[in-house]
This record gives C-alpha cells, structure tokens and sequence, in this order.
C-alpha cells in the first residue's frame, strides 16, 4: 500500500508539472530556450542575415542590395556595415527580448535603431522626403547634407520626389515555430515521465 500510494503521488506530481507546462509554456527555461531557436535555429534571425533573405513562414524573400551612395560603398552584406544592427537582433546591446507565459518577443531597441521603423514595417518600402528648410528658406537642408556628406548633389525636384527605402525585414519561419513546438513537447513529456525508464521489480 504504501509503495502504491508513493507512486500516485509521483504520478499526480507529473500531472501538475505537465499541467502547468500546458497552461504557460513560455515560462522558466523553455522561454529561453524558445528566443534562441528564434535567433539561431534553422532559418532564424542569424540565417536570414547571414542569407540576406527574409524567412516568413513557408516563403522566402530576398532583401534589396545596398548600393553604392555617393561616397559611401555599400557594405559587403545588406544591413551589416557595422554589425550592430545584426547583433542587437542576436541579443547583443541594443536587442529587445520578452518572454511571457504563452509569447516571446525579440527585437532592438527602436531609439538606438531608427531604421528598424522602415524594416519591420508594414509597407515594402518607404520614401523619405524633405523636412526642414536650409537657412534662408529657400533650399532643404537634406539636400545639403547629402551633398556635403556623401557627394550627391540632388536637385530640389528630384529630392522632394523622395528617396524609396526598401523594407528589409527578419520574419518568423515554419522551421523555428515547428522547433518550438517540439520543444515544448518534448519538455512536458520529460515532465510526465513519459518515454523515461522508471524503476522494475526484480524477483
């Protein structure tokens, strides 16, 4: 009776921990687990920069090159001339990370990141137009910073046309979700001891 009454108990004890990894499976270490998935696991956050490819789901979609402006050359890979940007979003200074009991959230920091604003938008691209008139009212000082910066000297006309800034933007894939989900499979089945080997009578 009472090796029976032990083994209710360890088995009720599975059931609340199984339970309770049911009912919030983000929390405790699977949270962390789910963000790294997130940014290394296959097609993640590291592959879509690494392949310069956003991954959403199913599909795929190629990001825009950086070109060459002016002065400034286009870095070797699209949105990684300094690598800051990219290690934000891979948990360096700058990234955004929440972890609820049914969500996770990754990101970067929106004021040390302006761009994101254009890359994690809505739109597949956004034009930037001029604000702020130049001394003297007649001019827009975004001309003269860009031809003082970078060596582009753009007309009135053509700068207030605006200049399109492709989106882009890091998604979500099948794989990383699938991964998750497996994840968290397989750590409520290690909480109901199911598949684990438990003790034999040996006679």
């Amino acid at each position: 009776m009472a090796v029976r009454n032990a083994l209710t108990k360890k088995i009720a004890r599975r059931l609340r921990g199984g339970k309770k990894i049911l009912e919030r499976p983000l929390l405790d270490s699977r949270g962390k687990q789910a963000v790294k998935l997130l940014r290394f696991g296959t097609r993640g956050i590291s592959d879509q920069f690494k392949d310069q490819t956003e991954y959403r789901g199913t599909g795929s979609t190629p990001w825009d090159k950086t070109q060459d402006f002016g002065t400034r050359k286009a870095p070797r890979k699209t949105m990684q001339a300094s690598g800051t940007y990219r290690a934000a979003w891979l948990g360096g200074t700058g990234g955004v990370e929440n972890i609820s009991a049914n969500a996770i959230e990754i990101g970067v920091d929106r004021g040390k990141f302006k761009q994101v604003a254009i890359h994690q938008g809505s739109a597949p691209f956004v034009k930037v137009y001029p604000k702020k008139r130049a001394k003297g009212g007649k001019d827009w000082a975004m001309r003269f910073f860009l031809g003082l910066t970078y060596g582009v000297w753009l007309t009135k006309k053509r700068l207030e046309m605006g200049l399109k800034i492709p989106r882009r933007r890091l998604s979500v894939s099948s794989e990383v979700r699938k991964s998750v989900a497996v994840m968290v499979k397989n750590e409520t089945r290690k909480a109901l001891g199911v598949g684990v080997q438990g003790p034999r009578a040996v006679a």
